[in-house]
C-alpha cells in the first residue's frame, strides 16, 4: 500500500512540476500564482500546499532535481567524464522544455552558481585538468582560472546544444564536448 501511494505522490508531484514549467514558458514566477499551477495540472490547492509552501518551494525542488543527478552522476561515474556528460544530457533531453528555461537564465538567474557551487562538480574538473594539464599549478590562481574557463565555456556549449532543434544525441554530444574540454 505505501509503494502505491509514493506513485500517486511522485505522480502529482510530477504533474505540478509539468504544469509550472507550463506557464514558465509564458509569464516569469513572479507573475505565476499557486492557483494557476494547480489549475493546470488539474490538482487541488490543499494537495499543493500538502508537497509545497509556494511556486518558489517548487521551483527549488525542480533545480534540486537537476542538482542532485548532476551530483549521482559524477559520483557514479567517477572514472568516466564522457558517462558523467552522458547522464547531465539525457536528464537535459528528458526535460528539455524545463532545461531550456533553467539554463537560458529565464526562470532562475542565480541557478549556475548552484550548480558551479557544487563539491562534487569541482573535484572532476580538478581531477580532469590534472590529468589533461599536469603542468598547471596545483591549489593556486591557476586552479580557478582553469575551473572557470572549463566550468563556463562547458555550460555555455551546453546551453547551445539544448537550443538545437535538431540535436545530437546525448552520447554524441558527450563525446564533443569531452574533446573540446580535453
Amino acid at each position: 500500500m505505501g509503494k502505491g501511494e509514493d506513485r500517486r505522490v511522485k505522480l502529482t508531484k510530477q504533474m505540478l512540476k509539468d504544469a509550472l514549467t507550463k506557464l514558465l514558458e509564458r509569464k516569469d514566477i513572479y507573475h505565476i500564482a499557486v492557483r494557476e499551477i494547480c489549475d493546470t495540472a488539474d490538482v487541488n490547492r490543499s494537495t499543493f500546499y500538502k508537497h509545497y509552501g509556494s511556486q518558489f518551494d517548487l521551483l527549488t525542488d525542480m533545480e534540486n532535481d537537476m542538482l542532485s543527478l548532476v551530483e549521482e552522476s559524477i559520483t557514479k561515474n567517477s572514472n568516466s567524464r564522457e558517462k558523467i556528460i552522458e547522464d547531465a544530457c539525457r536528464f537535459l533531453e528528458c526535460n528539455i522544455r524545463f532545461a531550456r528555461l533553467l539554463l537560458n537564465n529565464n526562470v532562475d538567474p542565480s541557478f549556475p552558481q548552484k550548480l558551479f557551487s557544487l563539491t562534487s562538480l569541482r573535484d572532476a574538473v580538478a581531477k580532469l585538468t590534472r590529468d589533461s594539464h599536469p603542468g598547471l599549478n596545483r591549489n593556486g590562481p591557476a586552479d580557478e582560472y582553469t575551473f572557470n574557463y572549463v566550468i563556463h565555456g562547458a555550460y555555455q556549449v551546453i546551453r547551445v546544444w539544448i537550443n538545437k532543434e535538431d540535436r545530437e544525441k546525448p552520447e554524441e554530444f558527450a563525446d564533443i564536448l569531452c574533446r573540446i574540454i580535453v
